[in-house]
């Protein structure tokens, strides 16, 4: 009776570890995609069919935010986890573009400064002031821009820095500059006023709001940003966030677009900054990334190896549209026992079967 035992429990055992050798290796996908029309109106629908043996199936649609080039499964793939922890993969915002004016480039003479980028002017009627000049400062030995501050009373000269950008998560304003001196003086007279140790640097926007073209310039501003005059090149650093939302409060809109920055250097209880200052560089904002686009997961409760799709494209254009089939194998164990091995999930210890199924579809208006 024993030996009957034996036999059985062997046979049971060769069965499970033939079976758990074969469902290590995830079954090859085969998949593809067709649609009822290849070319719709825009809001018109379309239906795609996807023919497939996946036990998972995700399909992009190739409109904003559904782009398979963009999504994980390729800008992630081949990256080993630490490239993936120690570098951002993801696609760079085209519409968010760093704002930088180096005048170490500038040329001596140049006016515009920078092919326009920057420019030194009277805030009232717009017009460049001839203030300013790009010069060579021997203690940083590179040019840089020299602007001589006259009247900071009469809040007419301005610093404008032309951003064009759309607004980005970095909102963040540095001027790198140096004073000639650090005391400040009475605008009208010249009387030195070493008592009075900061000057208001008023600052104002000109945007374009959320679906909108036109440029509107609003001075609405923020009333509490005072500056220290250093006689050795400093970072003067400000965030704009309270400035946004004060233009946003005074036009009553959003702001998608910031088209220039303008910037006074002003007077406070009788007292402001007289003579030459130099301006090394300036910049706002920074590098924002788009998320990754994303698929819509597609239910797979049946057997038929048939999916439908139903999906309508809110603007014309021509879309790839891909779908993406994956199976997956039973965890491969390495031999160290179940019981330590049970609890562990990394996807390296399975095997997948990954394929995809391209289509492109016509938007017409």
């Amino acid at each position: 009776m024993n030996t009957i035992y034996r036999k059985i429990f062997l046979g049971i055992t060769t069965i499970l570890l033939i079976a758990c050798s074969k469902d290590e290796q995830a079954e090859n996908v085969q998949i593809s995609v067709s649609a009822d029309k290849n070319q719709v109106k825009v809001g018109e629908n379309i239906q795609f069919r996807v023919q497939h043996n996946a036990s998972a199936v995700t399909i992009f649609t190739g409109d904003e935010g559904h782009n398979y080039d963009a999504s994980a499964y390729v800008l992630l793939d081949g990256k080993t986890e630490q490239e993936i922890q120690n570098n951002v993969h993801r696609i760079t915002d085209p519409d968010i573009r760093p704002y930088r004016a180096d005048f170490a480039q500038a040329q001596v003479g140049e006016n515009p400064f920078l092919g326009g980028i920057f420019r030194v002017l009277n805030a009232n009627s717009g017009d460049d002031l001839d203030i300013a000049e790009a010069m060579s400062d021997a203690s940083i030995n590179q040019n840089v821009l020299k602007v001589t501050s006259t009247n900071p009373d009469w809040w007419n000269e301005a610093l404008r820095l032309n951003v064009n950008s759309k607004i980005g998560s970095d909102k963040k304003l540095i001027l790198r500059m140096k004073f000639d001196k650090s005391v400040l003086e009475e605008p009208r007279t010249g009387v030195q006023k070493p008592n009075v140790e900061t000057f208001p640097v008023v600052i104002r926007l000109a945007g374009i709001p959320e679906g909108e073209t036109n440029v509107i310039f609003n001075d609405s501003s923020v009333w509490d940003i005072y500056w220290k005059p250093q006689t050795s090149y400093s970072d003067y650093t400000l965030d704009l966030i309270r400035h946004i939302a004060a233009w946003e409060q005074g036009t009553n809109k959003k702001m998608e677009t910031l088209s220039y920055i303008q910037i006074l250097f002003t007077a406070n209880s009788g007292a402001g900054y007289i003579g030459d200052y130099y301006i090394q560089s300036a910049s706002y904002g920074g590098v924002s990334y788009l998320p990754f686009s994303t698929g819509k997961s597609l239910s797979v409760n049946s057997n038929s190896g048939e999916l439908i799709h139903n999906h309508t494209y809110t603007q014309a254009g021509t879309y790839k549209v891909v779908v993406v089939g994956t199976n997956k194998g039973f965890k491969n164990y390495s031999g160290k026992g179940y019981q330590e091995e049970k609890a562990t999930g990394n996807s390296n210890e399975y095997n997948y079967s990954r394929t995809i199924a391209t289509l492109e579809i016509t938007v017409t208006p």
